[in-house]
């Protein structure tokens, strides 16, 4: 017989639903025992298991025997009961991962890990979660391992949200340097498919009924053939046409067991395309739909929340890009039509060129691009003038198509630079053809029309669209780092949000300000006005900034404005701004040696005492060294009883 221990007060007592459920749980059909027979090291385990808010898992003995807290019950999902079956049993599917550990646990070493990836089965399909936790031995009695106290954090949400805005800004970077809107289309299928491990991923538009979809190309994994072509959308029923018609984004976990999808009918249009789980997302513009985005599975899969969000985001962006390019494209068509109406309607230059005698007679407008006395012009000048007019990068490639049109009467149609009499540079466009006589070249005639201020545009443009291009990719980044950081440190989703929206709304501001000045500059009483708006009471005076306006560059003043943000979102939590009498002082000035500096002071005071945080947050982070990266210099805080204090000591470049 097992020896009874002396129970002693009720440890489950008032310990929630779980702690009844295991009062009221058949022990003695498990390898445990009565719980009258309990050890008292495995009735305080229990007790501690249930005490915690954190989803705790209880193995014990030889057999790992289950026992869990109210906490980790939704951890099991759908599974059956857990209670009191061997954690072998429990989680087969993930044995591999989790089996070494907890043996490992019983020989008394303990574990921690951080994201792991573990594959579950615990909504009916097999599932990719991540998790944070850590295997606890506990002694028994006798001095050796009695049990593991597992304490778990599913962080498969958190992974999720980080590794699609990673993905989300890795489409971006590709699909802009793409010209064609198949390239588009093919570029975002396969990275989407890739990244989801899809069967079939396609992209495709519909016409004015909203019933029949086209797809030109799609993406496959190879393990299902490809859909391409036109599709009729009322093959999958009126319940799934009419959603998408209404702009809802289509779920299917399993279309055998889907009551929208498990008719016979339904299931043969399935079948035929060979898939069992599908997101489509439609697109709704100008009050209809016209495109959409499907991914297809040959497996039933429990589509995540996380990954169907990815998918919407995917769609809107291919139909962004392929709607971009098509808009550049008839914006192309409509310049090279102006440009051709224009070109027609100005006054062009013209030539003619006796072969024989060699003179070129010419107008005055030709005559003076190529810096040619308009008067010898039109009474006949040698070839040799006009071709020392043209630029002596260009000269050379000129003489060889005039060579080749005289020898072979092909037209001459080409783009070059001249220097007219003043020495000012222009591109011309020229076109020309040799017309012959007996077969022997006489004469060639032409136009040159200058189209320098054309030229200049062009390369305006490109400057505009690389610059346009950097500034997008560096605030695409600042944005990355932000939201990724901040959803890194924090275990509070409603807190994250409010952080990462204040982060935002403090580079918003400061994008205005940049906007206004033409991304030229801005000046920093205009930055730390800014920054300390939102903390700005007009019946208090506790903020107080004080120094000589200063032009800083656009790349300093964002920094300066983050920075200033997180100081002043740390003292309204914590810091002088958490009290009704603390006050903050903004100082700073500008000194002249070799080169130009800026020295600015935050220094907070009457408010709670400060204590010395045991760990950096991502905001002392982002100011220390993000900030003195951008600004070359050098930055520091100091936690000071009587209130923070950061100096800043950096370089002011011309802004």
């Amino acid at each position: 017989m097992q020896e009874r221990v002396n129970p002693g007060p009720d440890f489950l007592a008032l310990e929630g639903a779980m702690g009844e459920r295991i009062r009221r749980h058949d022990w003695a059909a498990t390898p445990l025992g009565p719980i009258e027979t309990w050890p008292q090291s495995l009735r305080t385990a229990v007790s501690i298991m249930l005490h915690s808010k954190f989803p705790t898992y209880l193995l014990w003995g030889q057999e790992l025997t289950s026992v869990y807290n109210d906490a980790y019950a939704p951890v099991l999902g759908s599974k059956p009961d857990a209670l009191g079956r061997r954690f072998r049993d429990v989680w087969a599917e993930a044995w591999d991962t989790v089996g070494p550990i907890a043996e490992n646990a019983l020989l008394g070493q303990g574990s921690y890990f951080e994201d792991l990836p573990i594959v579950l089965e615990r909504k009916g399909y097999p599932e990719q979660t991540w998790w944070t936790f850590s295997y606890s031995p506990i002694h028994d009695e006798t001095g050796g391992v009695g049990g593991i106290l597992c304490v778990v954090h599913d962080t498969t949400s958190k992974v999720l949200s980080e590794r699609r805005l990673e993905f989300l800004v890795r489409l971006s970077d590709r699909l802009r340097g793409l010209n064609e809107p198949i390239e588009v289309i093919t570029a975002a299928q396969e990275m989407l498919g890739l990244h989801l491990q899809a069967s079939r991923v396609g992209y495709g538009e519909v016409e004015a009924t909203a019933r029949y979809f086209t797809t030109e190309r799609n993406w496959t994994d190879g393990s299902v053939a490809h859909q391409t072509g036109t599709h009729d959308l009322a093959a999958f029923g009126p319940d799934i046409h009419g959603a998408l018609k209404r702009g809802e984004t289509l779920v299917v976990h399993d279309a055998a067991a889907d009551p929208r999808t498990n008719s016979p009918e339904h299931r043969a249009a399935f079948a035929s395309l060979e898939f069992s789980s599908v997101v489509t997302v439609s697109l709704i513009k100008r009050g209809r739909m016209v495109a959409a985005l499907y991914v297809h599975h040959k497996e039933p899969r429990l589509w995540s929340s996380g990954e169907v969000k990815l998918i919407e985001d995917v769609a809107e962006r291919t139909w962004d890009a392929v709607e971009r390019l098509r808009s550049e494209a008839a914006l192309r068509k409509s310049e090279e039509r102006l440009q051709l109406a224009l070109d027609a309607a100005s006054v062009v230059g013209t030539w003619d060129w006796d072969i024989q005698s060699d003179l070129v007679y010419a107008d005055e407008r030709f005559a003076s691009l190529y810096g040619v006395d308009p008067e010898t012009a039109a009474a006949g000048t040698p070839i040799a003038d006009f071709i020392g007019g043209i630029h002596p990068d260009d000269r050379g490639r000129m003489q060889d198509l005039i060579k080749r049109s005289l020898e072979t009467s092909e037209s001459l149609a080409a783009e070059y630079r001249t220097i007219d009499k003043n020495g000012r540079l222009h591109w011309v466009f020229a076109q020309g053809r040799c017309y012959r006589a007996a077969g022997q070249p006489v004469r060639f005639p032409g136009i040159s029309v200058d189209i320098t201020e054309r030229k200049k545009a062009e390369e305006h443009r490109e400057l505009l669209i690389n610059e346009l291009n950097h500034r997008v990719k560096n605030t695409l980044a600042t944005v990355q780092s932000i939201a990724s950081q901040t959803l890194r440190n924090s275990d509070n989703p409603e807190a994250a949000r409010t952080a990462m929206e204040a982060r935002l709304l403090a580079l918003s501001r400061a994008h205005d300000v940049l906007t206004r000045e033409n991304w030229e500059g801005a000046g920093l009483i205009e930055i730390v006005r800014g920054a300390m708006a939102p903390y700005r009471h007009e019946r208090e005076n506790r903020l107080h900034m004080e120094g000589p306006d200063v032009r800083l560059s656009p790349r300093m003043a964002l920094a300066i404005a983050m920075a200033l943000q997180e100081l002043a979102t740390n003292a309204v939590k914590y810091g002088a701004l958490s009290n009704s009498g603390g006050e903050v002082r903004v100082a700073w000035l500008v000194t002249q040696t070799s080169e130009k500096r800026l020295h600015l002071t935050w220094s907070e005071s009457g408010g709670p005492t400060v204590a010395i945080p045991q760990k950096r947050g991502f905001g002392t982070r982002l100011i220390e060294r993000s900030l003195a990266q951008d600004l070359n210099g050098e930055v520091q805080i100091t936690f000071a009883p009587a209130g923070v204090i950061c100096t800043v000591d950096a370089p002011i470049a011309p802004a």
